[in-house]
């Protein structure tokens, strides 16, 4: 999960970095913020399957 988000957010530096359209750039910034919140709540949902009491 780590080596997504972390790749996605590298890709969308580059992005920025080679001063690429600004849609571009926020398309990737929301692509990424959307892959995290799913795996988020994969990670979540999967621990609580396992009866995990917090």
């Amino acid at each position: 999960m780590d080596t997504l988000i972390f790749g996605g957010l590298l890709a969308t530096l580059v992005a920025m970095y080679r001063a690429t359209s600004r849609t571009v750039a926020l398309g990737a910034w929301w692509v990424m913020l959307i892959a995290a919140i799913l795996l988020m709540a994969h990670h979540i949902t999967s621990g609580l399957a396992l009866t995990l009491s917090y």
